[in-house]
């Protein structure tokens, strides 16, 4: 149901700007064949896509994650813990829970997220790349961080600020659930 609005909003956005997805395409350096699978629910974006969508349509990624959002009238948006909203997700990052932190709708520099990842044995065998900045901080467990081809393990309490135009990932390193607080920053919004 929320992949739907999360394609469904896409969708919207970019016809309300009149671009075709040839455009947006070039915009965001994805193919076309891609954005229209997204579009039509096929695929679910990773979060380094939906960043690149947002970045191309000049809009903050966590209006694709929010059903209701605050307008930022009083300035600030609280997201209780009980009420952060799951973004399950299939395909390639089927393996990860994404929780969208704020409901803040504006042009916001940042993205916060609390991102799940469960116990696997299984290697990553695809790497995500975006603009802007990413921080990522363990809050429980311990993931191993790759970055371009370093491979660099981060326990609870460590974090890693970086640039995410670089291929990376992060995947679980140990024997229980890992969660870490991750947040994107657009530098181009500055």
């Amino acid at each position: 149901m929320l992949e739907k609005q999360i394609a469904d909003k896409i969708k919207k956005i970019r016809k309300s700007k009149g671009y075709t997805l040839d455009q947006l395409g070039r915009l965001t350096d994805l193919s076309k064949g891609l954005l229209s699978r997204i579009e039509n629910c096929q695929v679910s974006p990773p979060i380094a896509t939906l960043s690149k969508i947002s970045h191309g349509l000049e809009v903050p990624i966590g209006i694709f994650f929010n059903v209701e959002e605050t307008t930022g009238e009083e300035g600030y948006a609280v997201t209780l813990k009980n009420e952060r909203r799951p973004i399950n997700r299939r395909g390639i990052t089927a393996e990860l829970d994404y929780y969208s932190l704020s409901s803040l709708k504006s042009d916001n520099l940042i993205e916060p997220f609390v991102v799940k990842y469960p116990v696997t044995q299984k290697k990553p065998t695809k790497l995500y790349d975006h603009p802007g900045e990413e921080f990522l901080l363990v809050l429980k467990g311990k993931i191993n961080f790759i970055y371009g081809k370093k491979i660099i393990r981060l326990e609870t309490g460590d974090s890693i600020h970086f640039d995410p135009s670089t291929p990376h990932r992060g995947q679980n390193a140990g024997k229980t659930e890992s969660e870490c607080l991750v947040i994107v920053i657009d530098k181009e919004k500055e």
